[in-house]
């Protein structure tokens, strides 16, 4: 069994980074941890957002913000990061999963998602203790247990079988709070911090009775609910990690070593669930990340901290509760401030920010003729990601990687199919490069030609119109005329004029002037309704007058001589 990693080396572990002057904003986070952070790595926080090189937001991030983002700067969420933080959402994409791969995604609680599958979940009323949560909430607001789901059936909740038979240390429940990063989505990158908390309900565990139902410091864990109670007792020395109601997550493995237990194994199934939690949204996560990233210089421009909460039930199995996606890094306590501390310290070196992509972009800008870089080659990009690999291996620090790791071959069933991709893209390179040679083009569309039908024979036009006088148009123009079938609300005006096997005699002849045909004169016309000529009145004729033409001269010589 290999040696767990204690509180006691992660304080004392050497990191090694180069101090760089990067710019970070800081101006929609409330933690103050982050900023000691900051000065540690000596770097300097800015309210702008174009000189900054980072933002660290402890909220969702609209999408209008994600396209503002410039090509060297980076940001703490993933677009859709809420697929996994809303409940009601990793619901739908779990139970997506479940249904594929029934054995593999059996790490959580049967979930159901109200009122979408009410009728689904009516059956199973009566069958044992549910757990109802609201769909957004955090820190353990609106949850409930219950026996009766009728009164919620047509509300929106989410609602869980009750895990009744959870691992116990002290005779108390306890769930534990495990630190993950995602680095990249594509290529998927995952770390798993190896020290974490472990959050003990602050009343002694008693299986869920109509009597205690109501008793949230018995059955839940949430820190937020039970440093309420007056039984909490707060960790005040961080070299006694395994005492009160807040331990970390070492000690509860070195308790769990001790009892006999296979930590290694229960450890590697907590990075099957970490992972193929992910893997079940990694889709939509690449394709929303691929619409809104706009740089070519290979620059991971998201990564994303998520707090999964796993139970352990009284066989050791792990069950995911939920994850966080903007886990709290409040520092209540001395033992919360060493682990959060060193988290996002050993998170930021991680990234391996440098000035150079800021750099390059300023220098685009400043020239005369802004001009594209041109995008990398696949050589390139295999040669970069390689690169990013060496560094990460280098400055793990308190971080392990969780995926691609050894157990890869497995992993990669739950993944999209890449050969598909692969094909699909092979087949656009083709065409792409078939569409730059005309002469082949016009060569394979003059084979693909089916060979041209015989013209029949049309009738003469030099016979007259008497000889014609008779044949339908269906016979003149050798066309079949279907006819067409309308309600009376679809008719057309004058839809009652026969189209069909309409006599030649019956085409009205042009008129010029004032002729106007007279309709009823020929037998073959009696059926034909036509709308009678319309009399336009006759144009006004306009006479040139002449006008007698005077001048002021004349008109003062006679005034003159009179």
């Amino acid at each position: 069994m290999s040696e767990i990693f204690t509180l006691q080396q992660l304080a004392q572990l050497q990191r090694n980074f180069v101090k760089r002057k990067i710019q970070i904003n800081l101006e929609q986070t409330k933690y103050k941890v982050i900023d000691e952070v900051v000065q540690i790595l000596d770097w300097k926080t800015t309210p702008s957002e174009f000189e900054c090189h980072i933002f660290w937001k402890d909220t969702y991030v609209t999408d209008e913000e994600y396209r503002r983002l410039l090509p060297y700067q980076r940001i703490n969420h993933f677009p859709g990061s809420y697929m996994l933080g809303k409940k009601n959402e990793l619901c739908r994409n779990l139970n997506k999963m479940r249904k594929q791969y029934p054995q593999d995604y059996d790490f959580y609680p049967k979930t159901w998602h109200l009122p979408y599958q009410s009728e689904e979940l009516r059956n199973k009323q009566g069958t044992g203790i549910f757990i109802i949560k609201p769909e957004a909430n955090c820190q353990g607001r609106g949850i409930f247990l219950t026996k009766k789901l009728d009164p919620f059936l047509d509300k929106h909740y989410v609602v869980q079988e009750y895990i009744s038979n959870p691992y116990l240390i002290d005779g108390l429940k306890f769930d534990l709070r495990i630190y993950v990063m995602l680095k990249s989505i594509t290529p998927l990158k995952i770390f798993m911090y190896q020290e974490g908390l472990a959050r003990f309900s602050t009343k002694k565990y008693v299986k869920p009775q109509k009597k205690n139902l109501s008793s949230v410091t018995m059955h839940l864990t949430n820190y937020a609910i039970n440093k309420r109670s007056k039984d909490f007792v707060f960790n005040n020395d961080t070299n006694k990690d395994d005492v009160g109601h807040k331990r970390s997550l070492s000690s509860v493995f070195k308790y769990l070593k001790e009892q006999g237990h296979d930590v290694d194994q229960l450890i590697s199934q907590i990075k099957s669930v970490i992972v193929k939690t992910i893997q079940s949204v990694q889709p939509d996560l690449a394709h929303l990340y691929r619409s809104q990233q706009h740089n070519v210089d290979g620059i991971e421009q998201c990564f994303e901290l998520f707090g999964f909460d796993i139970l352990l039930d009284s066989n050791l199995k792990p069950w995911l509760l939920e994850v966080n996606h903007t886990p709290s890094f409040s520092t209540d306590t001395p033992l919360d401030k060493i682990i959060k501390k060193n988290l996002i310290l050993d998170t930021l070196i991680l990234l391996d920010i440098r000035n150079k992509p800021k750099k390059n972009y300023l220098d685009q800008k400043r020239a005369p003729t802004f001009q594209r870089p041109p995008k990398m080659s696949q050589d390139e990009k295999e040669k970069q990601i390689n690169q990013f690999t060496i560094f990460e291996n280098k400055h793990l620090n308190g971080y392990v990687r969780v995926y691609p790791d050894e157990n890869l071959q497995y992993y990669e069933q739950f993944m999209p199919p890449k050969q598909k991709e692969k094909e699909q893209t092979i087949i656009i390179q083709q065409q792409l490069e078939f569409t730059k040679q005309p002469d082949k083009i016009l060569k394979l569309q003059t084979e693909s030609k089916p060979p041209l039908a015989k013209i029949p024979k049309r009738l003469s036009t030099n016979k007259s119109f008497t000889e014609l006088d008779g044949q339908t148009i269906q016979q003149l123009t050798l066309r079949t005329v279907a006819p067409q079938t309308r309600t009376p609300s679809q008719q057309r005006p004058f839809s009652s004029i026969a189209v069909v096997n309409r006599p030649m005699s019956a085409v009205r002849k042009p008129l010029y002037g004032n002729q106007h045909q007279n309709l009823n004169q020929s037998s073959n016309q009696q059926k034909l309704i036509y709308p009678p000529p319309i009399e336009q009145p006759p144009k006004p004729v306009f006479k040139m007058l002449q006008i007698k033409t005077f001048s002021f001269q004349k008109i003062e010589n006679t005034q003159k001589n009179e």
